[in-house]
């Protein structure tokens, strides 16, 4: 379905199987056991390799609990499912590797029985209960979907169709998708990817992939978006996604090192999840185009992967025989799914996502439900390797393989069809949007359609189709050879008609010669049929009169025949009447003689009788003989009870007797011990008492005894104390012996008075059996002669009985055999009267049958004439019929070929006809094309000049980029230019600014120097006069004069020469004069104040000066600006100058660029305008 990536073949053991379809070879309701049925075939065929001792692949079958435990790879068996069974799959040779290894399959009756065991749960014995099947119970016909498109599915709408590249051949076609809503089939190609019309078969659109090979396809749930992994092997690799209405790439993800061999992608369009030859699961966002999971799970090749159509879950397959469902939000895993024994090359959604399909280079399709993760089903689908498989919108599945076959299997795995889709393995397959038709492509890259219903060829689509130019080129090219070919064609179906023309009406001639040729043998042999019918009734009649003259005359014959022996057989049975009647007479007497005789015998037993006295002493005596002898018995049992009673009572008498003998031995041992134990004890008290009278001595004065005279006591006391124990002990022994003694005594004594008592019983049953015996011989002797008197009588009844059942037997005989005689005597007489009357029927019979006769020749006399008659009449009839179906053949054969004729050219212009309009079909078809790969090639045009109108817009980009730099460098070069002028104006200005305010500054700083003059010429004044008054010698000078001094400042005079008496110096002398006049005390004050303000001006004249000097600067360097500056201004003005130019000549450049653009799109529209008017539609299209 959407992707394959295997080259390698690896022979695994697979692990499932089909349905059940081997032959009954037991009765159907006997039950299949392991130990009647299964076990004797394991023995013959399995139990060398799987047995305890050598139980290869883990396996041991030699008993049903290790069958049950299954092998290393899972169980062998499934209850209720033969084909999901390794032991039956392998060993029927539906799965490899095939078992017994190197021998013939097992017999198909053996097959059947392990089916039969399976199917029936696996019972061990016939006493077992059947395992239930443990897969899981799911619908396998829910056609639920999702991801519906509200309105009409997206189809492509004005693609390109030009292919990117066109080979010698084309490729394999690894990857087939169709879309799930709309009829849209992707193709992988070579660096492209091809969508076709899945119902009209016309290409719709080309994409480029120019990253390499496609490898997986498949389209979103709502199929917006067809996804596309691919790349480079062991180069690069990653995903893309196109929208199927546009044909514009809209998404791109992965940047692999090594080719994608599965991707696809969820039904929010969020996320892409991809992998191949580098084993990692990885998951894009596609919003923000970042990798957001990686899953390290697969050991080896990730193969394919999918997204259920719900978006919750998704499942990847790998070449290590490896499946895994992870969850579509986190990406957690969700199910590890064990079956497969080979790579898992494709995967596939039941539609209503709650079943996945999987298929393996092991050739095994199988089926998990996602409520469990449970195998719902598994079949071998492809023996050589199941390489793609897809499921269809109504639940059904496709797949194909190594076997060459495409297979449509049922929803629950049962195979519908089966279509020999090439003679190169299939890669991929798919099913349409509806379910009515399925996609093949091969290693040889033919992409093949078929019809789901049947399995017939639909259609052929071009894995490497020509380009436009070389499609357009052969649609021109038919339309010429069509147009070329349909006038000569419908003049040749003109020719034809005429020819059809006369042949009929050649044939409506032959027809009605036929037709009278046909009447006229139909009346002759109508004429001939009823002759010959009249022959043969006539015949039939005839042989009828002679059958029945025959018959007649034998029956005349037979009744002739049987009068003779009647009338001969008359005088015989007269005779036995006679006969008979005289025996009967003779009988009858000899009755009446033995009848008086049986009277007689009567009377003699009648007197052979006991009587009554003799009868009642005979009674009397033989109940007293009786009495007697039960009472002898009685006595003689009453001996042999009191016999054993004697005995028994004797017997226990002598075992009491020896265990009292034994008690009393164990009493004179126990009274024995006692003594001795008494003995010991008198014998250690006294060598107790001594022991303690040596410690005592030993002890006294408050001596320390020596050890061993306290161990002496110590030991002394020890055997005293096991003397006791041994005396108490000997008690314990004696009492008891003493009590069992004389318990046994008493139970002698009891046993002596028994046999005592046992003994006279016995005597007096002996006495009463003495008595018992004489009264028996009295009571015999008494019934003796009675016995012998009614014997004698009973001898004389016998034989009394005797003559009398002598005479009544001959009695009875007689009268039988006067029966006898009687009834042969009637038998004789009935004999007699039937044989008379039977001889007089057989003379009336024989009557008519004579005259019966000679009406039967007579009939048979006129048939036979009939019959000559209708015999000439008939083949004179014959031979006109003949001569009618000579000339109706030579009609019929003239009308069949005249049909003949017909049909050839009713053929001959239905052919025309049907070629003329194929012809015309391929013309319309032919200008479809034509028409189409000409709105093609403009519309490749468009896509050509929007190629081009997209360089012409990325080069106004640069143009308008290159215009706003230069607009930019042009206002930048204003800006300094007018910078420059703004610089020379400030420069004047500070110039002008400066020298005024140095000016300003000037005149202060000489007033204020004057003012500092005076004050210091004052204060000097005022110091002297101070001075001259007596002042202390120590007084010290005064520290502000001293500042004042110190800090005063140097006037140079401007000119020099004599100094000349100046205004200071009269004021000084004024001062002095003034001063002169005032107090010491107001001139200290004053100097105080005079020096206070020649401070002041000190400050301000040298701040005054500072300024000044930096004013100076200012105006030097303002002067120095104003000097550079309008060579500056001229050089900037003439870059300004230049770069106006280059603007004005950018836009001039950008306005015509614009222009060119106008006019290309103008273009681009026409054109599209033209390719839309031009796009043509198929006629059921409207």
């Amino acid at each position: 379905m959407k992707t394959l990536f295997s080259r390698h073949a690896i022979a695994l053991i697979l692990l499932f199987g089909g349905s059940s379809l081997l032959p009954m070879a037991q009765g159907q309701d006997e039950k299949i056991t392991y130990q009647d049925h299964i076990l004797p075939i394991l023995e013959n065929s399995c139990l060398n390799c799987h047995n305890p001792d050598e139980s290869k692949g883990g396996l041991d079958l030699s008993s049903f609990g290790a069958l049950m435990s299954g092998g290393s790879g899972g169980d062998v068996a499934v209850a209720q499912d033969p084909l999901g069974s390794r032991l039956f799959t392998l060993m029927s040779h539906k799965e490899e590797p095939f078992m017994p290894p190197k021998k013939p399959k097992t017999p198909d009756d053996q097959l059947a029985l392990i089916q039969r065991w399976i199917d029936g749960g696996m019972l061990e014995t016939k006493s077992s209960k059947a395992k239930a099947s443990t897969k899981p119970k799911l619908d396998m016909t829910v056609t639920t979907t999702t991801g519906k498109p509200e309105g009409p599915p997206p189809m492509p709408e004005h693609l390109i169709l030009q292919p990117e590249l066109v080979t010698d051949r084309p490729n394999a076609v690894p990857a087939i998708a169709h879309s799930p809503w709309a009829p849209i089939v992707a193709i992988a190609g070579q660096k492209q990817v091809l969508l076709y019309s899945s119902d009209k078969f016309d290409l719709l659109g080309v994409l480029p992939y120019p990253e390499g090979f496609p490898q997986a396809l498949s389209f979103s749930s709502n199929g917006s978006l067809l996804v596309c992994g691919g790349g480079r092997g062991g180069k690069s690799g990653n995903v893309v996604a196109w929208d199927v209405k546009t044909g514009e790439r809209v998404i791109e993800v992965g940047k692999e090192f090594d080719i994608v061999l599965g991707a696809d992608i969820s039904p929010d369009h969020r996320t892409v999840v991809l992998g191949g030859p580098g084993k990692n699961i990885k998951l894009w966002d596609t919003v923000t185009g970042e990798q957001t999971s990686t899953i390290k799970k697969h050991p080896d090749w990730m193969l394919t992967a999918d997204f259920s159509p719900d978006g919750v879950l998704f499942a990847t397959g790998g070449r290590n025989a490896d499946l895994y469902v992870w969850e579509g939000g986190t990406g957690y895993e969700f199910y590890t799914l064990k079956g497969h024994t080979e790579a898992v090359v494709d995967l596939a959604w039941r539609p209503d996502s709650n079943v996945l399909a999987s298929c393996a280079e092991d050739g095994q399709i199988i089926l998990w439900e996602m409520t469990n993760g449970n195998q719902v089903k598994k079949w071998a689908a492809h023996g050589e390797g199941a390489l793609s498989v897809d499921y269809a919108p109504d639940g059904r599945l496709v797949s194909g393989g190594r076997d060459k076959k495409v297979k449509i299997w049922k929803g629950d795995g049962t195979l519908e069809r089966e279509i020999v889709a090439s003679t190169e393995m299939i890669m991929s397959v798919a099913f349409s949007q509806d379910s009515q038709r399925v996609f093949s492509g091969d290693i040889s890259g033919n992409v093949m359609v078929w019809s789901a219903a049947d399995g017939s060829k639909l259609g052929e689509l071009l894995a490497n189709p020509p380009t436009i130019d070389q499609q357009l080129a052969y649609a021109q090219q038919r339309i010429t050879e069509l147009t070329t070919s349909l006038p000569k064609m419908e003049e040749g179906i003109k020719m034809v008609s005429a020819e059809l023309a006369a042949v009929r009406a050649k044939s409506d001639a032959a027809k009605k010669a036929a037709a009278d040729a046909v009447a006229l043998k139909a009346a002759n042999e109508k004429k001939a049929t009823d002759l010959d019918n009249q022959v043969k009734t006539l015949t039939t009649q005839a042989q009828q009169a002679g059958e029945a003259l025959k018959a007649k005359q034998a029956e005349a014959k037979k009744q002739a025949d049987a009068l003779a022996p009647l009338v001969a057989s008359l005088a015989p049975i007269q005779a036995e009447v006679t006969k008979w009647t005289a025996e009967h007479q003779k009988q009858q007497t000899s009755v009446t003689q033995l009848t008086a005789a049986v009277e007689a015998a009567k009377q003699e037993v009648a007197k052979a009788v006991l009587d009554a006295a003799s009868q009642k002493a005979l009674a009397d005596a033989a109940t007293a003989q009786q009495a007697a002898t039960q009472a002898k018995q009685q006595m003689d049992a009453a001996v042999a009870a009191k016999l054993k009673a004697q005995q028994d009572a004797a017997a226990k008498l002598a075992v009491v007797q020896k265990a009292q003998a034994d008690l009393q031995t164990k009493r004179d041992a126990a009274t024995k011990a006692k003594a001795d134990a008494q003995a010991k004890v008198v014998a250690a008290d006294a060598a107790a008492k001594a022991a303690a009278a040596k410690l005592a001595e030993a002890s006294k004065d408050g001596k320390v005894p020596a050890p061993e005279i306290v161990q002496a006591k110590q030991q002394a006391d020890q055997a005293l104390t096991a003397a006791n124990q041994a005396l108490a002990a000997a008690d314990g022994v004696a009492k008891p012996a003493e009590a069992q003694l004389a318990t046994a005594v008493t139970q002698t004594q009891a046993a002596q008075v028994a046999v005592n008592t046992a003994n006279q019983q016995l005597t007096d049953a002996k006495t009463a059996q003495t008595a018992a015996v004489q009264k028996l011989a009295t009571a015999d002797a008494t019934l003796k002669p009675l016995r012998e008197k009614e014997a004698a009588i009973k001898a004389a009844k016998v034989k009394a009985d005797a003559a009398l059942a002598a005479k009544t037997t001959e009695q009875a005989n007689a009268s039988k055999a006067m029966v006898a005689a009687k009834a042969q005597v009637d038998a004789a007489a009935k004999k007699l009267a039937d044989a008379d009357a039977k001889k007089k029927a057989v003379e009336v019979a024989k009557a008519a049958a004579d005259a019966e006769v000679v009406k039967a020749n007579t009939l048979l006399a006129e048939k036979n004439k009939a019959l000559t008659d209708s015999r000439t009449q008939l083949a004179a009839v014959k031979a006109e019929a003949a001569k009618a179906v000579a000339a109706a053949d030579a009609t019929e054969k003239a009308r069949v070929a005249a049909e003949a004729a017909i049909a050839a050219v009713v053929k001959k212009e239905a052919d025309a006809k049907k070629a003329l309009e194929v012809a015309k079909a391929d013309l319309e078809n032919s200008q479809f094309l034509t028409r189409k790969w000409q709105a093609a090639a403009v519309n490749l045009q468009v896509r050509d000049e929007s190629t081009a109108l997209d360089g012409m817009e990325e080069k106004l980009g640069d143009m308008v980029e290159k215009a706003e730099v230069t607009t930019e460098e042009h206002k930048k070069a204003e800006a300094e230019l007018m910078a420059a002028q703004q610089t020379l104006d400030q420069a004047k200005k500070t110039v002008e600014t400066g020298t005024k305010e140095l000016a300003e500054k000037t005149t202060s700083v000489l007033e204020t120097v004057l003012k500092l003059a005076a004050a210091k010429a004052s204060a000097g004044l005022r110091k002297e006069v101070a001075e001259s008054t007596t002042v202390p010698t120590d007084v010290p000078a005064d520290p502000a004069a001293t500042t004042l001094a110190s800090n005063e400042p140097t006037l140079v005079p401007d000119t020099p020469g004599d100094e000349e008496p100046t205004e200071v110096d009269a004021i000084e002398v004024a001062a002095a004069e003034t001063l002169g006049a005032k107090p010491r005390e107001e001139i200290e004050k004053e100097l105080v104040e005079l020096q206070a303000k020649l401070a002041q001006l000190q400050n301000f004249i040298g701040d005054s000066y500072q300024k000044a000097s930096q004013t100076k600067k200012t105006i030097a360097e303002a002067s120095v600006v104003a000097k550079n500056t309008p060579a500056v201004i001229a050089e900037r003005s003439e870059v300004e100058a230049k770069i106006e130019a280059e603007a004005l000549k950018a836009q001039q450049e950008k306005a015509s660029h614009e222009a060119s653009i106008e006019a290309q799109r103008r273009k681009i529209e026409e054109l599209r305008q033209k390719y839309l008017s031009m796009e043509p539609k198929r006629v059921a299209e409207g």
